[in-house]
This record gives C-alpha cells, structure tokens and sequence, in this order.
C-alpha cells in the first residue's frame, strides 16, 4: 500500500515537472513573439519614417507645381516635421542630399535616415533605424518645339544612366518626326543644335525617381 503511494507520488510530481516546463516553454514563447511584433511594427514605423523624409527631400527638388531646383535644400542634411503624420508620432528623418555635377540632365541623391521608439521592445532598446536612398534626376528643357520633340523622343526610347542614356526601339524614327537626325550624334548637345539652336533657355523639371532598395 505505502508502494502505490509513493509510486502515484512521484508521479504526480513529475507531472507537476513536465507541466511547469510546459508553461515556462509557452511563457518564453508568447514573450519573444510578443517582442517580434514589436520590432515589426517599430522597423515598419521607421521605413515609413524614412521615405517620408526621402519624398520631403524628392519635393524640395522638384515640387509638383514649378520648376525643380538648381541646388540641393539648404540646410543640408535637413530634419523634415515629420512626426505630425499619422502613424509616426515620435518618429523623425535626417534627409541628405548630394548635388549632381553639371550636365543637361543632373542627378541628385537623397539618403533617409528614419528613427523610431523602440515602444513596446523596452526603454533599454535603442531607436529602431530604417535607410531610404532615391536618385532625383533633373531635365534642363530648352524651350521651343523642336527641344520639347526631341525630349520627348528620348524619355519614350530610352533610359537614362548616370549622365549616359541607353535608347532602344524606333528612336531614329520619333527623331526623324522632330526633322532631327541621329546620323553622327553622341549627345544630346548635337540633336539641340540642329534645332537651330542650343539649348540657352532652360527650365527644370523633374525626369525620373529611382528609388534604391
């Protein structure tokens, strides 16, 4: 009799083992899971943080009313308000820019830095940070028929790289509906001036956003 007892005793204990292991197992679970949703939504605040500052800055460049900016905003790096926007409160951007050199069309590069609370990750846990980089690429436009054709002609048929475009399809054809040949031109200097004229009268507008990973 006292055998079954001590048997059913320590079998009781052991059940009392295996579920007090069960419940730490599934406490450390529920609390690192708890800690990835935190640091999912504070990483997703911060990219958002981040390309709201690289927008602010594409903005300040080539706003969507007149012309696009000759130089990069000053100051430089630049601390847009962004915490006003729903869903970044305490959040904020340190938005760079780097100017282009001179050329017909000029690239600017605008780096974001988005920080956030780490919220619920704890008071110990530093700002969660998120990086956005974007290429600003701004087109000085002559004005007049003939540039706009031509302009038109090269933002259908190619892409631009740096300072260098890469055309394809029927370019020498949209050209040729510009009365301007291809015959013999490396630059877009060459195709203005038979134009009959360089391109002296200039405006900016924005070419295209190429945003980095």
């Amino acid at each position: 009799m006292r055998t079954e007892k001590g048997s059913a005793l320590v079998m009781v204990i052991f059940i009392m083992v295996v579920l007090a292991l069960l419940l730490a197992a599934l406490a450390y679970i529920t609390a690192q899971s708890n800690q990835n949703t935190a640091y999912q939504i504070a990483s997703t605040r911060a990219y958002w943080a981040a390309q709201s500052g690289a927008e602010w800055g594409t903005y300040q460049i080539a706003p969507a009313t007149g012309s696009a900016a000759s130089q990069c905003f000053s100051p430089n790096p630049a601390h847009p308000a962004i915490g006003s926007i729903p869903g970044l409160g305490g959040c904020s951007a340190t938005v760079a820019c780097l100017p282009p050199g001179a050329a017909s069309t000029t690239s600017y590069q605008i780096t974001s830095q988005g920080s956030c609370p780490a919220g619920n990750l704890g008071a110990g846990n530093s700002p969660v940070v998120a990086l956005r980089s974007v290429i600003v690429a701004i087109s000085n436009t002559s004005a007049g028929t003939c540039v706009d054709c031509i302009n038109n002609c090269l933002g259908n048929y190619c892409i631009l790289l740096g300072n260098t475009y890469y055309c394809f399809g029927d370019l020498n054809g949209c050209l040729g509906s510009c009365h301007v040949k291809l015959d013999k031109c490396t630059s877009v200097a060459c195709l203005y001036k038979q134009c009959g004229r360089t391109s002296s009268s200039q405006s900016t507008s924005l070419n295209y956003w190429l945003e980095n990973p």
